[in-house]
């Protein structure tokens, strides 16, 4: 469902003198649009319409509003030829058989024929250009009716039309019109829309004026720019922007309309770049006074006259929101990187291969942008990241951000990297000691005058009261401090309440001034206002839609299809078409990033705007809560990328929101990875906002500190991962009982640790008391007691204790098999255990004979290419090595090696530490020649996939220098 349907246009009509062009600009129109803009045929041919007669013609719209409402599309209607303007302004497209003064039986009434087939059809936006002559000033006088004739017309409209006051035009509209898509406008955002034509045409076409009008519901839009949803091709200027085809485009596009390049804005604009030297620039201040628009402005340099600077200045950018993650900012740096700075997506890839051949040592910002920037350094190319709204996400997920970027702009392999930071003032960012080196640059509040002259420009007019009493008005209001009430973004925002207020009527913005309303009284009026264009009727509807949107939180990051089911779990079935007509009505309260695509998503525009919209969803009769179970709802029942993707960083948040920790924790322990780097900073991110939804000792707050404990032990930091857990034991012991299966759990996998840092004795004490302790609570026959038992006999037979270590496996085997069943992979791992045990005691042959048997049954049970049966077949190749047996062994690790290579690939960590294994058997074996010759193609491969400071790197290279040495060379 959805698309983008377009019906083309070019009528020649008889009565009249012959243009001559309209079939030519028609086929260019359409190509133009199909292949740029991705629209679709509206109708079964694939092209334009040419010289339909009046019926062909009003058959043919009729077919494509039919296609459009079947797929719930947006359509575009595209005339080029004759049009003319009755007497009464009735505006008339001819067809190739209209009289010279038609009626509406022999031509296509337009405004008529539009507002009855809108309210028919359940289309996505329509988009209407006309480019008439043979009309003089008629068409005018039909545009004036306009708003009137299509008053209560349902859906979204964009109308762009042209007059010519005769023939000799040579199409001039339509002409500038593929001339602007070809070269762009540098002054407009990501996508052309139909306004951003009516300044070229009225340029270039001096004997045509362009008339624009916007309509959302019947009402005219007072939105600059009209629906963005509803474009026409993309921008072609702006394909030098960081941003170009990314989800933050959409924002930044909203950021930078309407500018008012005050003296204020522009010297803290020279400010940033003079600062360049420092790596590390943070951009400072509170809510609401431009942070975000000055940032995108440096995206844009064309907005602004006197920036020095290129497109090129800022190589990448991110809007953080409150769902960012550390996985989810890697990876759209990455992608950003890759398109714009040469030899990044081959380093990335590099980078991605070392990291799966190393294992689990790094984190994915790691893999996907710090290592590639930094095999980059050397090129001389400097790269400048701008990274917003750092206030926006999770505590925990800040503060690994912070980390991030401090190591960015201090290390010495990264010197040629440059971030901007920006930063919201008051919440003790800006005092990490991480960001001790930040520059800072401090945006101050807009004064009075600016934000009225801000509202006079855009109310025009409309305006009741005189600009001095606005601006005193507005200096008051400015002048007052955060409210007590402990909300966080109860504050002024200045130019956030500027924009505001150019949204709603003239009448009740000068009832603002007079009743000393704040920001949240702005809300409450610009929500009205959308009320009342689109009916008191649908108020449920869109206090539904206002908390959906208010729980998904700050920023475009909620995709539109969740959002339609999660109205739908609300009670309210609408179509995605009718979401975005709510959405539009609604103004700067809401932000959409790729407005009007499959992809588009949506949010609310400031953090400063949430405490007005949850008060407002309240009036509405919505909870807050009522929209996260929705958006849960609507996770659970959505399997596209789009909606996993939000699921990742957004779940969670959404769970604990009402309480359901446990899937909370469930859903985390679903996005864990391979790399234990990765599960260390995601149990990390979310272990701050468990505790502050929870509590510090709710059972799955100390869940999520025991999986983040385990998660820093995997990933090497092993001290830090007993210490965390020794913690985590006193505390669980203190709120659940020492006797609790977690806290049990808990020292168990303490004792594992301390026998992995060497600490065996320890180790072995505390396992014997918790097998005591586990018989006691689970019984001697619970897995989970088998499981402390192996685990002691298994540190037993590292300590030396082999004779026990036997005895203790050969008991806990046969209570597997019985208990748990012979393929078990507890039982078979055991087995392993103790024969690796028997030959590390001496008792080789004996220990092959039962490895052997355990690779039999492996095959049997979990097949050849099973890790476990190949871990075993590895170690048959070792002891028999160790036994002497050096023959066989070499013929185990080749038949091994050949196998490895078909399952994990040749440059597998395995595969490589077989081959250095079987270069060993050779040189034993007594062939030191090809012994060498497979070291050295050995350390040649293991050089170019780990790096030649690589551990197992320096141990071939070692065992290369050994052979060489017994050879003489």
């Amino acid at each position: 469902m959805g698309g983008r349907l377009a019906l083309v246009v070019g009528s020649e009509c008889g009565a009249l003198g012959e243009l001559g062009f309209t079939g030519e600009l028609a086929t260019g129109l359409y190509e133009s649009l199909k292949a740029t803009g991705g629209w679709q045929a509206a109708t079964d041919a694939d092209g334009p319409l040419l010289n339909p007669t009046a019926a062909q013609l009003s058959s043919a719209v009729g077919a494509a509003f039919a296609a459009a409402a079947r797929q719930q599309a947006t359509l575009l209607i595209g005339f080029i030829g004759h049009g003319t303007a009755t007497s009464a302004e009735d505006f008339f497209l001819l067809g190739h058989d209209s009289p010279s003064m038609p009626d509406s039986h022999t031509a296509f009434h337009l405004t008529q024929e539009i507002r009855e087939r809108l309210n028919r059809s359940a289309l996505d936006g329509l988009v209407v250009l006309v480019d008439a002559c043979e009309t003089e000033q008629g068409l005018f006088g039909a545009a004036r009716r306009w708003p009137e004739l299509l008053a209560r017309a349902a859906g979204r409209m964009e109308l762009l039309v042209a007059a010519g006051d005769g023939p000799a035009y040579a199409g001039c509209f339509t002409r500038t019109m593929l001339s602007t898509f070809a070269s762009g406008l540098p002054l407009r955002g990501e996508n052309l829309l139909p306004s951003d034509l009516v300044d070229p045409i009225a340029t270039v076409c001096t004997r045509q004026q362009p008339e624009h009008l916007s309509f959302t519901s019947g009402t005219v839009t007072v939105s600059e720019g009209g629906d963005p949803g509803l474009w026409l091709v993309p921008n072609i200027a702006r394909r030098r922007d960081a941003v170009t085809d990314r989800p933050a485009a959409g924002f930044v596009d909203q950021l930078t309309s309407r500018l008012l390049l005050t003296a204020a804005v522009r010297e803290t604009l020279d400010d940033i770049i003079e600062a360049g030297g420092n790596r590390l620039r943070g951009v400072i201040g509170p809510p609401g006074v431009g942070k975000s628009t000055l940032l995108a402005m440096l995206i844009r340099p064309s907005l602004v006259d006197t920036l020095p600077i290129s497109p090129e200045y800022i190589t990448a950018a991110i809007f953080l929101t409150v769902n960012s993650s550390v996985d989810a900012v890697a990876a759209e740096l990455s992608a950003q990187l890759s398109a714009r700075v040469p030899g990044f997506a081959a380093a990335a890839r590099t980078a991605r291969e070392l990291d799966e051949h190393n294992g689990t040592a790094h984190d994915v910002f790691d893999i996907e942008v710090r290592h590639p920037l930094a095999r980059l350094a050397k090129d001389g190319r400097r790269v400048t990241v701008i990274v917003d709204g750092l206030n926006h996400p999770e505590v925990g997920t800040r503060q690994l951000l912070i980390d991030v970027f401090a190591d960015l702009t201090r290390s010495d392999d990264l010197r040629h990297v440059r971030i901007i930071l920006g930063i919201r003032q008051g919440m003790g960012i800006e005092d990490a000691p991480a960001l001790a080196h930040m520059h800072r640059i401090v945006v101050s509040e807009p004064v009075a005058e600016d934000i009225a002259a801000t509202v006079e420009s855009a109310r025009d007019s409309r305006m009741v009261l005189d600009e001095r009493e606005w601006t005193a008005w507005t200096d008051v209001l400015l002048a007052e401090t955060p409210s007590t009430r402990g909300d966080s973004d109860s504050v002024t925002a200045g130019w956030l309440m500027a924009r505001l207020l150019t949204e709603i009527p003239g009448a009740v913005a000068d009832q603002v001034m007079a009743q000393d309303v704040d920001l949240d009284g702005v809300v409450a009026l610009r929500i009205g206002a959308a009320l009342q264009v689109a009916g008191q009727a649908t108020a449920g509807t869109i206090g539904a839609l206002l908390g959906v949107l208010a729980a998904a939180g700050v920023g475009p990051a909620l995709p539109i299809e969740l959002l339609d089911a999660a109205m739908a779990w609300m009670g309210h079935q609408t179509k995605i078409a009718r979401l975005r007509d709510l959405t539009v009505g609604l103004g700067s309260l809401i932000t959409r990033s790729r407005p009007g695509t499959v992809r588009e998503a949506v949010g609310v525009t400031h953090a400063a705007l949430l405490a007005g919209l949850r008060a407002e969803c309240r009036r509405l009769g919505v909870e807050l809560e009522d929209g996260h179970r929705a958006i849960i709802a609507a996770i659970v029942d959505n399997g596209a990328t789009s909606a996993t993707t939000y699921a990742r960083g957004a779940a969670v948040r959404h769970y604990l929101a009402f309480g359901n920790s446990a899937a909370a924790f469930d859903f985390l322990e679903q996005l864990q990875t391979p790399r234990a780097a990765d599960n260390r900073d995601l149990w990390s991110a979310w272990l701050p906002s468990f505790t502050a939804v929870m509590g510090a000792d709710h059972r799955d707050t100390l869940r999520v500190r025991h999986r983040l404990a385990n998660s820093r032990g995997r990933s090497g930091d092993i001290n830090t991962a007993i210490e965390e857990l020794e913690n985590l034991g006193r505390d669980q012991a203190r709120v659940l009982g020492d006797q609790d299966i977690d806290t049990l759990t808990t020292r168990l996998h303490t004792a594992d640790w301390r026998g992995h840092t060497g600490r065996l004795e320890r180790a072995v004490a505390e396992l014997e008391r918790l097998v005591i302790d586990y018989i006691r609570v689970c019984g001697a026959d619970h897995p989970w007691t088998l499981r402390v038992r192996n685990s002691l006999a298994y540190w037993r037979s590292e300590r030396g204790s082999l004779r026990r270590a036997i005895t203790e496996f050969e008991q806990i085997i046969d209570d597997q098999s019985k208990i748990l069943g012979t393929a078990d992979p507890e039982t078979l791992r055991t087995r392993h255990d103790l024969a690796r045990s028997r030959a590390m005691a001496g008792e080789i042959h004996r220990a092959l004979a039962e490895f052997e048997q355990l690779l039999t049954d492996l095959n049997r049970m979990l097949g050849r290419d099973h890790a476990q049966t190949v871990r075993t077949r590895n170690s048959i190749a070792r002891w028999l090595r160790e036994d002497g047996e050096t023959a066989r062994a070499i013929a185990e690790y080749e038949s091994l090696l050949t196998d490895q290579i078909r399952i994990f690939g040749p440059d597998h960590p395995d595969t490589l530490y077989t081959r250095n294994c079987l270069a060993a058997c050779h040189g034993e074996a007594g062939d030191i020649t090809g012994a060498i010759a497979e070291y050295e193609q050995l350390l040649a491969d293991q050089e170019r996939i780990l790096g030649p400071d690589n551990a197992h790197t320096q141990l071939t290279r070692s065992n290369l220098d050994y052979w060489r040495a017994q050879s003489g060379r």
